[in-house]
């Protein structure tokens, strides 16, 4: 679905993020990621679909199906969630709103609206609860960086507190959400608002991004996005979000028993890592790591940094230890990488 903002006439770089066209660069990433640690930026998300579920079952619905404890949030909370089979196994992530005590929206992350809605359709037989899957409408804006609130405040906009939201009265939703490791929120935004929001925003200086800036500063700080840096394999114990998506004493839900034991026992073979590479960064996502002559792993996402190129890896315990040295197989050649640990 295509932003109605049209940014693609005034981007340099376009492509496809999950099979919808996104922009990737404004102007130029370098300055993008700039402008964005000095300050904030905005980009559309548009290829990022949103759900709503409400009725009276709602809440005791979503969490049966989600990691987190949405028994006990209140309205105007949010949370992250994991969205796991009954193994544990994680098949998508969901930023979830408490918009009132029996109403809840939903920001998927690695997902689909028509997805969720198949999977999830099926687990509603007798529960009281109305779901509703969006494409488009409301249409999601992030802004990123340490002076977000600054620029909300100056654009009009309400600054939420960490894990929480707030509705404007025209109906945008801000809800904190840092996806860069430098601060910031989502918004929420209905059609008719969307084109003077995004316009107030870059002119209280927010300054236009693209996609790549994003992912730039996420792999810098060692943040995994799903399904880039995981696999419908993954366990939210290897990509380091258990603390952040899952809660250990809310009671059942789907994939509890697995995730509960691995908890508890510590059973993790496997964890994401940064490692900090001599290459170009474009030609190390798929690339093997190797620890003498075992491949302990596989780059996932790579990215330049003020401190060279830093790839993002699921490795297994053998490559743990920070600053490890290790080879990375490229078609060019072998070239070397050091471990940096996420701890």
């Amino acid at each position: 679905m295509t932003s109605p903002l049209n940014l693609e006439q005034q981007a340099s770089v376009t492509g496809e993020i999950d099979g919808a066209p996104v922009v990737l660069t404004m102007s130029s990433t370098s300055r993008e990621v700039a402008e964005m640690q000095a300050g904030a930026g905005v980009a559309d998300l548009s290829h990022v679909h949103t759900v709503r579920l409400c009725g009276p079952d709602a809440r005791r619905f979503a969490n049966g199906m989600f990691t987190n404890n949405i028994r006990d949030m209140k309205p105007g909370e949010s949370i992250r969630s994991a969205m796991c089979d009954d193994r544990g196994r994680v098949q998508g992530l969901i930023d979830v709103l408490c918009t009132a005590e029996d109403a809840f929206d939903g920001i998927l992350e690695g997902v689909t609206a028509e997805w969720f809605e198949a999977r999830y359709g099926l687990y509603i037989v007798f529960d009281d609860v109305e779901m509703e899957v969006f494409e488009a409408d409301p249409w999601v804006l992030t802004v990123q960086g340490p002076q977000t609130m600054d620029i909300l405040a100056a654009a009009g906009l309400p600054r939420p507190a960490t894990g929480h939201h707030v509705r404007t009265d025209s109906g945008i939703l801000v809800t904190h959400k840092d996806r860069t490791g430098l601060g910031g929120v989502d918004l929420l935004i209905p059609s008719a608002r969307l084109s003077s929001t995004y316009q107030a925003l870059v002119d209280a200086g927010a300054f236009p991004v693209g996609f790549l800036a994003l992912e730039h500063l996420r792999i810098g700080h060692g943040r995994p996005r799903w399904p880039v840096d995981g696999t419908e394999k993954s366990m939210i114990h290897e990509l380091r979000i258990d603390r952040e998506v899952c809660s250990f004493n809310k009671g059942c839900y789907l994939g509890q028993e697995v995730i509960n034991r691995v908890d508890v026992k510590g059973q993790v073979n496997k964890m994401i890592h940064r490692i900090l590479v001599d290459a170009p960064p474009d030609e190390l996502p798929g690339a093997p790591v190797h620890l003498g002559e075992e491949q302990v792993g596989t780059i996932t996402s790579a990215a330049p940094t003020d401190h060279g190129t830093v790839g993002l890896a699921v490795l297994r315990k053998s490559a743990w230890t920070n600053g490890q040295a290790v080879k990375i197989a490229l078609p060019s050649g072998t070239v070397e990488g050091e471990v940096q640990s996420l701890t």
